[in-house]
């Protein structure tokens, strides 16, 4: 039976060494099958073909690991390739379903989570949009775990998805609420709900997963090119943001010149970035790795002193042509809501001036993501109906606006009716941001 498989199944190293032979290699190349299901029809299919045609076992949904005699999981994951060569990947890694009524009764050390990630087989392979996934070349076929200094921040977020659930409050979960793990929704219909054990409203079925990011960090091989903040005596337990908030604590109260001072640096244009890496430890050129393991970006704040941002917070110019062709959740736009950010504040003295006063991360709920989406599509609505030089002003959306964000009136951009119009892009109202901000902070 061992060797019609190709593998032992009671050996691990066996797996792994059949595993392997997969690397650089297409379905196409190594099985004598025809063709598999598009994954845009249904997500699973290239893994399904893997464990059914590859290691020739039985598809099922047990919960046991698929490789039960040795206790391991196996997980197949795409990655995309940038412009640039570089590799991230184009999805989170899905590791286990949530047992709402069986969660609310496990620690975190003995959960079903930890038994799922403790071993696993993954194997990733290079999605192309216009390539037959028989096609897909693998990359990427290895043993691995859990890393222990992540456990500390996979603990807390694991903790705060199932505190919700404790409290009744599965309804509420949202991706924005952790850091490296998640609970994301799971169902082939969005209208799917299950009982939660201490509310009568019922919740969205969510599976625990690894995000995106996190997964970028651990399959691209940058991670030798990152640094760790290194973690002092008593700091081996500490989630990312206690870690963080006891790097920066020391320096509360200082000014941005004050700060330069103190680790010896000059005045540049991103002197409040490098201030910041100083307080990391981490040089200006390396990459921080728990922040790209999180998808963090730190972002500096200015607070007038009642709290409210001295200036609304800008993205990037958008093109004219690219946001009257893409669907919202298709934008660039949207990929910067999902993005996870460290707010380092600075707040308006007495004097005036604005001395470093609090850290903390932030990424905007779920709920709010309605309004952004309506933002994008008056002003997509614009673009398409010539009226290109028309924004959205602030008073019109709760969460956002569009404003010029060029150089001078001749800094512009094409658009499909309007010929060149001024660059713009959306920004976040201060009035949101000062909010947000403070529930942040609690």
């Amino acid at each position: 039976m061992t060797e019609n498989l190709g593998y032992n199944p009671d050996d691990a190293d066996s797996i792994v060494e059949y595993a392997r032979k997969l690397v650089g290699h297409s379905l196409r190349e190594v099985l004598d099958i025809k063709v598999i299901q598009s994954p845009k029809q249904r997500r699973g299919s290239w893994g399904n073909a893997v464990e059914e045609y590859y290691f020739k076992y039985d598809l099922n949904s047990d919960s046991n690991p698929d490789f039960a005699q040795v206790g391991m999981e196996l997980k197949t994951t795409p990655l995309k390739e940038s412009t640039q060569g570089k590799f991230a990947a184009k999805e989170r890694l899905v590791l286990t379903m949530i047992n709402y009524m069986d969660v609310v009764r496990e620690d975190f050390e003995h959960s079903h989570l930890l038994q799922k990630a403790n071993d696993v087989l993954l194997i990733s392979y290079l999605w192309r949009s216009d390539e037959d996934p028989l096609d897909y070349k693998v990359l990427v076929a290895d043993r691995w775990h859990i890393p222990s200094e992540d456990i500390p921040q996979i603990k807390k977020d694991w903790e705060t998805v199932v505190q919700k659930v404790r409290e009744g409050r599965a309804h509420e979960i949202s991706g924005s609420d952790t850091m490296y793990l998640e609970a994301c929704t799971k169902a082939a219909d969005s209208t799917v709900r299950r009982p939660q054990p201490f509310s009568d409203i019922p919740a969205k079925p969510r599976a625990w997963a690894l995000k995106a990011s996190y997964m970028t960090a651990v399959q691209s091989g940058l991670l030798e090119k990152m640094q760790h903040i290194q973690r002092a005596a008593g700091e081996k337990d500490l989630d990312l943001l206690a870690l963080v908030r006891n790097r920066f604590e020391p320096f509360f109260g200082l000014t941005e010149e004050e700060l330069a001072r103190q680790f010896g640096m000059g005045r540049s244009k991103n002197l409040c970035a490098r201030i910041t890496r100083g307080i990391l430890g981490v040089e200006d050129d390396a990459k921080i790795e728990e922040f790209e393991k999180a998808g963090i970006k730190p972002k500096t704040i200015r607070l007038q002193a009642n709290g409210r941002p001295k200036e609304a917070m800008s993205f990037p110019a958008f093109d004219y042509f690219q946001v009257a062709e893409q669907p919202f959740e298709d934008s660039d736009f949207y990929g910067y809501l999902q993005q996870k950010y460290l707010f380092v504040l600075y707040r308006e003295d007495s004097d005036g001036a604005y001395r470093l006063s609090d850290v903390c991360f932030w990424q905007m709920p779920d709920n709010d993501m309605e309004e952004a989406e309506r933002c994008y599509l008056q002003m997509q609505n614009n673009i398409r109906t010539g009226h290109a030089d028309v924004s959205v002003r602030s008073t019109e959306n709760r969460c956002c606006h569009v404003r010029p964000h060029g150089q001078n009136s001749q800094d512009t951009n094409p658009t499909p009716h309007n010929g060149d119009v001024v660059k713009k892009c959306f920004w976040f109202n201060q009035g949101y941001l000062q909010d947000e901000i403070a529930k942040a902070l609690g």
